[in-house]
């Protein structure tokens, strides 16, 4: 608990930055659960919202995340690849979170790059530098230059203080997230120590620009042997990580592109989705934000991606799960996709197994009769999520990125070939996929792995049952009984206990100092007895501390 005081107080304008910032939206409700309300002055608790009574929850909670800046936007952002832990009418929102804000004058800028590439990195660095931002977000923003060798480069620079800024926020949310563990403030099958944590270590991948360069770097060795899919040559010499320095891609934007008849639509719409299904089954490394902006198209016939900092990553067993359900959805097998999602997540310990296979089947039913070309991925498994939020099974995160990058490559396919059809595709894939899985240098891998995984199980075995035996034998065993979520209820009974007390104390402060004033027992001070006067003047300064303690708290 003093840790938490201290943590509140080291942070004190912040936190009141976020509370007023709450109840301005009509959120006050939410401070009272993690006692935050002392943090709002008092004349302000009880303003009416700005915002109107009409406006949903989720909409307020968005404009609220928008509202405090860039830590929470990204949080938003995170939580809308989610769908197992939150409604979708709050996805929803949370996607609408827009990361681009103005970008900071050139003399700050200026004092970073002098900071990270020396105070003459104008004369030594770069030929030419220009001074106005070409785009801007919460945490960086990027500049057109030319390097001393004559190549035009991109140059993204991080936001002066921007990491300081971020930490408080993260201590902030940290602390919050523990408080609502504790309060069992959230529903059991969310867990936001753990999501904050997954968090932290997302934003502190995005905040190491070397991070994103290793991310280039392996992106450009998984496709060195395909001409048609290109990104940025990044000057390692020259980044660091707060400075990251790329070849600026030239080309054509797909999102600014109006026109297609110079562009092989049919080839390049291939192109793209069959690199993004190998990035995920093969590399298991993939671009998790391939929107229309990040995506230049080069002399018609090649795709390149920009912008690294979000990359998913799964385990060589996932992609194995993934590839499975991805191609039980294409064969609408209701017992694979089934199995496979249940294998894949943290099932609840209630979870009705014959209902979840039920709305399965209903799920997959329901495009039965559809026709291949006819389904949209994007609604199949916005459906898909729904019935896995449903029954409360926990996904892993990078399950959520894949469903989302999935989408977007349809939407870009279909960008570029209004014919383009996923469906086809991904059963070309498929086979190539078991062509690739049944290479006998990858079976033999595979084979190896788990003959090593059973053998690193069962050798312990022998030796965990002994010692258990001798402990029954030696009367050592125990078990021990853990009480969870009781320390809320104790300090709630040990706080109003306390002030119990003291108003005990006061009143019987003020009854024994009103019987010495009637009886009038010396010593007299014009009149008045003077130990009647001092318990007075103690009844009346405990009685001001506990009203002030009262009114702090927030709960009056």
């Amino acid at each position: 608990m003093a840790l938490n005081i201290r943590k509140k107080y080291k942070h004190l304008q912040r936190y009141r930055q976020i509370s007023q910032v709450f109840v301005k939206n009509g959120l006050g409700f939410i401070l009272d659960r993690f006692d935050l309300k002392k943090f709002v002055p008092l004349k302000k608790r009880f303003e009416i919202s700005e915002t109107p009574d009409d406006i949903s929850l989720p909409v307020r909670l968005r404009q609220v995340f928008q509202e405090l800046g860039p830590t929470y936007v990204k949080l938003g952002q995170i939580l809308s690849t989610r769908p197992d832990i939150f409604p979708p009418e709050y996805i929803l929102e949370f996607k609408k979170l827009q990361d681009k804000v103005p970008p900071v004058s050139f003399e700050k800028i200026d004092m970073l790059l002098k900071d990270e590439l020396g105070d003459d990195y104008q004369e030594n660095v770069f030929e030419t530098f220009e001074e106005e931002a070409s785009a801007g977000a919460s945490i960086a923003q990027t500049h057109r230059a030319i390097l001393s060798n004559g190549n035009p480069v991109m140059v993204k620079v991080q936001r002066p203080y921007i990491q300081e800024k971020i930490n408080v926020d993260l201590e902030i949310i940290t602390d919050l997230a523990e408080l609502a563990v504790e309060r069992n403030i959230l529903p059991e099958f969310i867990d936001p120590v753990g999501l904050v944590e997954e968090f932290k270590e997302s934003l502190k991948k995005e905040l190491n620009f070397k991070q994103e360069l290793a991310n280039i770097k392996r992106f450009q060795a998984n496709f060195a042997d395909n001409d048609s899919i290109i990104s940025p040559r990044v000057y390692e010499k020259y980044s660091t990580k707060r400075v990251l320095i790329m070849e600026e891609i030239q080309g054509e934007k797909l999102s600014e592109i109006e026109s297609y008849e110079n562009i092989e639509n049919k080839k390049l719409s291939r192109v793209g989705a069959h690199s993004f299904l190998r990035q995920v089954m093969i590399h298991g490394f993939f671009h998790a934000d391939p929107h229309p902006g990040n995506i230049f198209i080069i002399d018609g016939n090649k795709i390149a991606y920009i912008d690294f900092g979000m990359m998913g990553q799964i385990s060589s067993e996932d992609r194995d799960l993934f590839s499975l359900l991805f191609a039980a959805l294409l064969r609408r097998n209701v017992e694979i996709i089934t199995d496979t999602i249940l294998e894949i997540g943290d099932m609840p310990s209630d979870l009705n197994t014959r209902k979840f296979k039920l709305d399965i089947e209903e799920f997959i039913y329901n495009y039965y009769n559809r026709k291949l070309e006819d389904i949209n991925f994007k609604l199949l498994f916005e459906d898909l999520q729904k019935i896995v939020f449903k029954h409360h099974i926990r996904l892993p995160q990078e399950f959520f990125l894949l469903f989302r990058a999935l989408s977007l490559n349809e939407g870009v396919g279909a960008t570029l070939d209004p014919e383009f059809n996923i469906v086809e595709i991904g059963n070309d894939f498929i086979q190539d996929l078991i062509y690739d899985r049944l290479k006998p240098n990858n079976v033999f891998k595979r084979a190896s792995l788990k003959l090593w995984r059973f053998i690193n199980d069962i050798k312990g075995y022998p030796s965990d049952i002994s010692e258990i035996m001798k402990m029954i034998k030696d009367d050592r065993l125990s078990i021990n009984f853990k009480h969870m979520n009781l320390d809320k209820l104790i300090k709630e009974i040990d706080f109003a206990s306390n002030r119990i007390s003291i108003s005990m104390i006061i009143s019987a402060l003020i009854i024994g100092s009103s019987m010495i004033i009637q009886s009038e027992i010396e010593p007299l001070f014009r009149g008045v007895p003077i130990l009647g006067f001092i318990g007075y003047s103690m009844a009346g300064i405990m009685g001001i501390w506990l009203v002030i303690s009262i009114l702090r708290s927030g709960r009056f």
